[in-house]
């Protein structure tokens, strides 16, 4: 009798096969898989500081494209043009702001940021990295290869010039003192065209009222930190609409001291400026612009000739004195400003086309470290005029104190200001005819 012999040999064989099958595929997921996660960071970094290079080179008014698709390709990702197809069988690298289309009117997708879903897509820059990475282990479960693809977008908006705290005709820059804004006139003070800013957090006397028999009319008032001031109180002398009277940081946003959104003038303008210098004519002397050393006007002058003066010293007029000029702007370095009542002095700043001279009729530059105790003190005749905006943003500012200044097209940017006198003061802020202030552009990187 035959008896038939079972076995398991080769039963082994197919678990260790199954088990290297396995095994692989691990070893592939973990070597490819590796892989294709590192090429994708690295690939994410690329297209991060691509998007940042654009937007640098876009606010310096380069070739912004060329700068994105340089980083990019210091990074090991070159692409040879800037198509929304696939270009390479490896990589392709594409810069777009989000409003653009490419050559196919195929518009790029920025998603939030495109321009069917915001009105300054111009802002926006768009970098996408696409790249593709071989396996080695992978090929074996029928994967040869792993696409990636990454984006970066980046805001940026490059400096521009704008009115200074949003165009308001007084702003006391004070970060915490009482008093920053005080009015205390025994006349009417008329502001027309902007409103009050006063930039100070103190918590019961930022703006003060002081006022002796007068009134102050002014179309809005912007207080950060608090007031015992009610618009609504007619016995306050305060002429301000309640609706436009707003107290407290959630309405009034604060600004940084020394701002941080705005750049003042560059005082170095004056380094490489020539030497004032006086023109006798007479009773009637004149002078042309310059620096000038010790007080300011020299005895004598009455007119000022176009352009720049850089004083370093006081800017000093006497009751009698007469001064006059136009398409000018004053640097006092060093120095107050204390015109006397009585003086009769016709100033006009630079109009629009001058840079940051423009608008800009007296100007005290920050000293370094700051001095606080500069003053700015402002009277005239009934025959005096101002166009222009006066920027001391360490000096106490006092308008029209015990003389009779019956018009500024102007503007008052100080740490402090005091709207004061004994006669009606009438000031009206229009943007064209004031200086603005260059804004700081904005580099982020967004997605």
């Amino acid at each position: 009798m035959k008896h038939k012999i079972t076995t398991e040999r080769g039963q082994v064989l197919i678990l260790i096969v199954f088990g290297l099958l396995g095994l692989i595929g691990m070893t592939g997921l973990a070597v490819d898989g590796g892989n294709a996660y590192s090429d994708r960071r690295h690939a994410q970094n690329a297209a991060d500081t691509a998007a940042l290079a654009g937007a640098r080179a876009l606010v310096r008014e380069e070739v912004w494209k060329d700068a994105s698709m340089a980083i990019a390709q210091e990074n090991g990702f070159e692409d040879g043009d800037n198509d929304l197809d696939q270009t390479s069988d490896s990589i392709n690298v594409e810069v777009y702001q989000c409003d653009e289309s490419d050559d196919a009117d195929t518009v790029v997708d920025c998603g939030e940021y495109d321009i069917d879903n915001i009105a300054n897509a111009d802002e926006y820059l768009l970098v996408k990295i696409s790249s593709v990475v071989d396996t080695y282990f992978a090929p074996v479960i029928g994967i040869r290869e792993i696409s990636n693809t990454v984006y970066a977008i980046a805001h940026v908006k490059p400096s521009e010039r704008k009115p200074f705290a949003e165009g308001q005709a007084v702003v006391g820059l004070s970060p915490d003192s009482c008093s920053a804004v005080k009015y205390s006139g025994s006349a009417e003070t008329r502001v027309e065209g902007g409103g009050l800013f006063v930039n100070s957090d103190c918590t019961n006397d930022a703006f003060k009222n002081e006022n002796m028999g007068g009134t102050l009319h002014a179309p809005s008032a912007c207080i950060v930190g608090d007031t015992d001031v009610d618009p609504n109180d007619t016995g306050d002398a305060i002429d301000i609409p309640p609706d436009q009277f707003n107290i407290g940081s959630d309405d009034c946003e604060p600004m940084g001291y020394p701002p941080d959104d705005y750049n003042f003038p560059n005082p170095d303008i004056c380094l490489g400026a020539p030497d004032a210098t006086v023109v006798d004519a007479g009773s009637n002397d004149y002078m042309t612009p310059g620096k000038w050393s010790g007080q300011f006007p020299p005895a004598g002058v009455t007119s000022l000739s176009p352009g720049l003066y850089c004083v370093y010293g006081d800017f000093r007029l006497g009751a009698s004195d007469v001064l006059s000029g136009t398409n000018i702007s004053i640097f006092v370095f060093d120095g107050d400003v204390d015109w006397h009542g009585g003086a009769e002095v016709n100033l006009q700043a630079y109009p629009e086309g001058y840079g940051e001279l423009s608008g800009l009729l007296i100007y005290l530059p920050l000293d370094d470290p700051i001095d606080y105790t500069h003053v700015v003190h402002i009277n005239g005749n009934s025959n005096s005029y101002l166009k222009g905006t006066v920027l001391a943003p360490a000096a106490e500012c006092v308008v029209n104190g015990n003389g009779d200044l019956p018009r500024v097209d102007g503007q008052f940017i100080c740490y402090t200001v005091e709207l004061s006198g004994s006669s009606d003061l009438y000031l009206r802020y229009v943007d064209s005819e004031n200086w603005d202030s260059l804004t700081n552009p904005i580099i982020e990187l967004t997605e």
